[in-house]
């Protein structure tokens, strides 16, 4: 049984907007597991199958024989304008905090969004990534993210494993988190787990995202083809987040394997096969 540390920071940053993001827009509890939640409030809502990838992550860890310690969870805010740097760090400085009160730790789960900006448009996954890397060391770091991400080459290695929505509108968050746990209960066996990443080179529009209709119903259905290879783990797809404007914004493939061969000839796979509907994509 490992002990695994559960915490969040979600922010979908639209750096066009005018609507400032404050310390309010994340206190406030909209919904069950929204708002600035630390353990006794969030262990109210994780066993229960809320649409919340936390819950999902709690639920399957707990299953799969873990101690889940929920620490501390942020978000989610409406969309809007980027976070101020001070705030950025008053948030990410309560995770830290908590992951340092309750460690040690075997792993870390994290629920993230994907397009959180702060400050002078500096990521904020990746930078979440690289503190909490910081303070717990070589451990399995495990992320969800939402399907409208934006993922840098730098977020993807720092990151163990992450896993995406794969629908649009978002019925999947919770299978998000089970999938999660997954990856993480494979990270604490001591399997090799082997990773490949690809960005593409066109963006998708928000108004083409959905996985109900064609493009991308046929291209979200290659994930489960690939992961009927049982050396496949998890293959995501992410759609990116254009109002999130960053160097590295756009559709990324994120895929974990038993081998860099199949980690490799999957990530090409789904790149491939998004590459053949980009046409589809044009929406001139």
């Amino acid at each position: 049984m490992a002990r695994i540390g559960l915490a969040g920071f979600m922010h979908e940053t639209n750096t066009f907007s005018p609507i400032p993001t404050t310390f309010e827009s994340f206190a406030e509890e909209s919904e069950p597991l929204s708002g600035i939640l630390f353990k006794a409030d969030m262990l109210k809502f994780v066993d229960k199958p809320y649409n919340n990838a936390a819950c999902g992550f709690y639920q399957k860890a707990a299953a799969l024989g873990h101690e889940v310690v929920p620490l501390v969870k942020i978000g989610e805010a409406e969309p809007s304008g980027t976070l101020p740097q001070d705030l950025f760090n008053h948030l990410l400085g309560l995770i830290l905090e908590e992951i340092a009160l309750h460690g040690p730790f075997d792993g870390i789960f994290l629920d993230l969004h994907g397009a959180l900006v702060y400050g002078d448009y500096q990521d904020g996954e990746t930078e979440i990534l690289r503190q909490v890397r910081q303070l717990v060391g070589d451990i399995p770091i495990v992320n969800s993210l939402d399907m409208h991400g934006n993922v840098s080459p730098e977020c993807f290695e720092l990151a163990s494993a992450m896993n995406g929505y794969r629908t649009y509108p978002h019925t999947d968050i919770y299978e998000t988190g089970v999938r999660c746990a997954e990856l993480m209960d494979v990270l604490l066996s001591g399997k090799p787990v082997y990773k490949a990443f690809r960005m593409l080179p066109f963006l998708m529009p928000s108004s083409r995202q959905s996985t109900n209709t064609e493009p991308c119903k046929s291209i979200f259905k290659q994930i489960d083809v690939l992961e009927a290879d049982p050396e496949v783990y998890s293959a995501t797809i992410i759609t990116g987040f254009l109002p999130s404007d960053l160097p590295h914004t756009g559709p990324s493939i994120c895929v974990y394997a038993g081998t860099q061969k199949k980690a490799d000839e999957g990530a090409d796979k789904l790149y491939d096969e998004i590459c053949a509907h980009e046409a589809e994509f044009d929406v001139n």
